[in-house]
């Protein structure tokens, strides 16, 4: 792909959700402060979150909004105070733009922060040809690595590396369960994989399944299937670790079946469903129910070293232009891509 030169200044082509759908627009350039830089958008991952997104602002729920919280590029100017990067270095892009000052950012935990914003939420993001960020939101990336992927690991890779890792406590040994096998979901069985537990992907759709199996699990099933197939792995002992990637009452209820003595729900998705969930049945069988929300810049860097290992391998299964973007979200809504689409600005 050509890399034209982008002058400071003049407009820029985006996609901006509004009440009647998504439309490809011109927007002014952004320009950066003191402390931020602007990258090139070269490669925009498409997430799920993005169509809730979209269904919020037709709703009136949600003002207009440039989404894209996946993005790759390169820095193409910077501020004054900038010493990170330089013009010229490809990056990947984390969404979250964290305070730095709340209790939350003071105890590393700025997905929680109190002050923050969030690119593709309540910033412009990734679906247009340049972002602006802060510096330390962004991770230089090995010139060889196929952008398209790298811009995956600001969401799916970071999110599976705090779902599975920082809150489920993943050890050697564990049979974990991971419940939708879309780009975090794949995301996630890798990250299983990388320490040593036993992964069972559970996904509705075939094509899913298969992609779970060939990055690593050890066994996959449809919903119908997950207790039959969860017993056959490990008797009546159940799950280590069940991440939930789909929310509902139904894939919760069953994912909460499924936990052994001891064992974590790590719920990533979701929207007001309910549970029962007894006293008794936290007390005496040692489980805990744990919410994973977003991810940090440490674990956006876990999955880039994982990345770089060879241990987290690419899920991106469609790329297009950015003109693209409503059939891209169709074909996402409708289960028509698996793992991750990638928009590329420059595609021509």
């Amino acid at each position: 792909m050509s890399m034209p030169p982008a002058a400071s200044g003049g407009s820029m082509r985006a996609i901006r959700f509004e009440e009647d759908g998504a439309h490809l627009i011109e927007l002014p350039r952004p320009e950066p402060g003191s402390e931020e830089i602007v990258v090139q958008v070269l490669a925009a991952g498409v997430c799920r979150t993005d169509l809730h997104l979209l269904h919020d602002v037709k709703a009136g729920r949600r003002k207009a909004l440039v989404p894209g919280h996946e993005i790759a590029g390169r820095v193409v100017d910077v501020g004054r105070d900038v010493y990170r990067v330089r013009v010229g270095d490809p990056v990947a892009v984390h969404f979250e733009q964290p305070c730095g000052r709340c209790r939350h950012c003071r105890r590393k935990r700025t997905n929680l922060c109190e002050e923050g914003h969030s690119l593709g939420f309540d910033l412009p993001g990734g679906y247009a040809e340049f972002v602006r960020g802060g510096q330390g939101s962004v991770l230089a990336l090995p010139p060889e690595m196929d952008l398209a992927f790298a811009a995956t690991l600001g969401c799916s890779g970071a999110t599976a590396v705090h779902a599975v890792v920082a809150v489920g406590q993943v050890q050697e040994g564990d049979l974990v369960a991971v419940v939708g096998a879309g780009g975090v979901g794949l995301s996630a069985v890798q990250v299983a994989r990388t320490h040593q537990a036993r992964v069972l992907a559970v996904d509705l759709r075939e094509e899913a399944r298969n992609a779970a199996k060939e990055v690593g699990a050890e066994r996959t099933a449809s919903p119908e299937e997950f207790m039959d197939a969860l017993r056959s792995m490990a008797g009546e002992a159940g799950a280590d670790i069940v991440v939930d990637l789909v929310g509902t009452a139904e894939s919760l209820e069953q994912s909460r079946k499924t936990l052994g003595v001891g064992g974590r729900l790590v719920v990533v998705a979701g929207g007001d469903d309910t549970i029962p969930v007894s006293a008794s049945g936290i007390l005496f069988g040692g489980r805990a129910y744990l919410g994973s929300y977003s991810s940090t810049m440490a674990d956006f860097a876990t999955a880039l070293r994982l990345a770089e290992a060879g241990k987290l391998r690419s899920v991106v299964s469609r790329r297009a232009r950015l003109s693209e973007a409503p059939d891209i979200l169709r074909d996402l809504e409708a289960g028509r891509i698996v793992g991750r689409a990638v928009l590329e600005p420059l595609r021509t």
